[in-house]
């Protein structure tokens, strides 16, 4: 009885229950996974003769590369679904995700490179990447308690009592 009372007051004190509903991401990530494959495939369609996959005439041997580029942000980005979602791990999410933005972001510069139209394609990815990371930092802030959220806004500079509503005061001039 206890232990469902300590657990019932740990609930109160970090707020709701973190439990999305788990059709809500792959019905939103679905349409931009297709965006990307699409993306993909016609970056590796621009002149054959000049990016191949291996050619000992051509120094330019991008494809494997951007092929390792997008098999790595796809590995993280269904990695960042299973901690997030599946573990319900948000600040292990927040690391995942970041890993994931960096190698969508760079898949976008090597994609960029060899077909400028196929990059502008992966902009939603990113734009949903942010958004997701948005979300994963604020389900992590709400989720902390008082005192670490304290702590945290110190160790960031940002005084406490500045932060607390009803007790700014208005700056008074020098000398008065």
């Amino acid at each position: 009885m206890r232990a469902a009372m300590g657990d019932d007051r740990e609930t109160k004190r970090r707020g709701r229950v973190f439990d999305p509903d788990p059709s809500l991401f792959p019905s939103t990530w679905m349409p931009l996974r297709w965006l990307q494959i699409f993306a993909i495939a016609k970056a590796f369609a621009t002149d054959p003769f000049q990016y191949r996959w291996c050619s000992p005439d051509s120094t330019e041997v991008i494809i494997p590369k951007l092929m390792r580029q997008y098999l790595v942000q796809l590995a993280l980005g269904d990695e960042w679904h299973r901690v997030f979602l599946g573990e319900k791990r948000v600040g292990l999410g927040i690391v995942v995700i970041f890993c994931y933005f960096i190698a969508l972001i760079w898949m976008v510069c090597t994609t960029f490179t060899i077909q400028s139209g196929a990059a502008f394609l992966l902009i939603p990815s990113i734009l949903a990447a942010m958004i997701s990371a948005w979300m994963n930092v604020i389900v992590f802030w709400n989720r902390m308690g008082n005192k670490e959220r304290r702590a945290a806004m110190n160790a960031m500079g940002w005084n406490d009592h500045d932060m607390a509503p009803g007790r700014r005061e208005a700056k008074k001039p020098c000398g008065v």
